[in-house]
């Protein structure tokens, strides 16, 4: 069964000059670890914006085409409703944390979503072995390490035990230990069942660890599909 289907998918931001996606004709299987690189401006971010329904909910513009996620026509479909199975971890993780310290970072999506308070302990439990983060749950999210604030973005999203996880730029501004433990965990991740799709420039990393890799081009246009 497919996680995702692009159909003939084209999107121009408002006000833009050209297309941030260009006919995107593009399934993504459930159970997949799939790569996509690509250099900058060429729709890495609105490809995962789009299947996390923020393109063209949040983010303004002109979409043509059909876009499904688990079956759901991401059109007709709220993005609210859509996070209840899909999980977007943005290149900014800073600009992602509403809490000071990472227990109560990990909590705010439970408390949003109305998930019984029975289930806290079991979900953060779970998410934080996960990511292995179970020693940070007390910690001051602005004392970690780059890496280490990955992995709590990471968990937050896990607690909520999404289907389809996507990862923009996931490695950014961390050394090489550090990006080879966020693939260790996205690899980790995806054994378990979870579809993930990343954006990385780091195209090396890709074809190490995923199952396969799409390359996007000029103005919107995925290759190897």
């Amino acid at each position: 069964m497919q996680a995702v289907n692009f159909n003939n998918v084209s999107f121009r931001y408002s006000g833009a000059e050209r297309n941030a996606l260009n006919s995107v004709s593009l399934g993504i299987d459930e159970g997949e670890l799939l790569g996509v690189t690509g250099s900058g401006g060429t729709g890495k971010s609105t490809l995962l914006y789009a299947m996390a329904g923020a393109v063209p909910h949040y983010l303004k513009g002109d979409f043509y085409g059909a876009l499904t996620v688990f079956g759901k026509d991401t059109i007709d479909t709220k993005p609210v409703e859509l996070a209840r199975e899909v999980g977007l971890v943005m290149q900014d993780t800073e600009s992602q944390f509403v809490a000071v310290e990472v227990e109560d970072e990990l909590r705010f999506g439970l408390n949003n979503f109305g998930v019984p308070k029975e289930e806290y302990e079991q979900r953060l439990t779970d998410a934080c072995s996960s990511c292995g983060i179970l020693p940070l749950r007390n910690r001051i999210i602005r004392e970690l390490s780059g890496g280490q604030k990955r992995k709590v973005a990471i968990a937050s999203i896990l607690a909520l035990r999404p289907r389809l996880l996507l990862l923009d730029e996931p490695t950014g501004e961390l050394d090489p230990p550090s990006k080879r433990q966020v693939f260790e965990t996205l690899k980790l991740l995806n054994a378990q069942g979870i579809t993930i799709v990343v954006a990385e420039k780091n195209a090396a990393l890709l074809h190490e660890y995923c199952g396969r890799v799409l390359v996007m081009e000029g103005e919107g246009n995925v290759t190897n599909p």
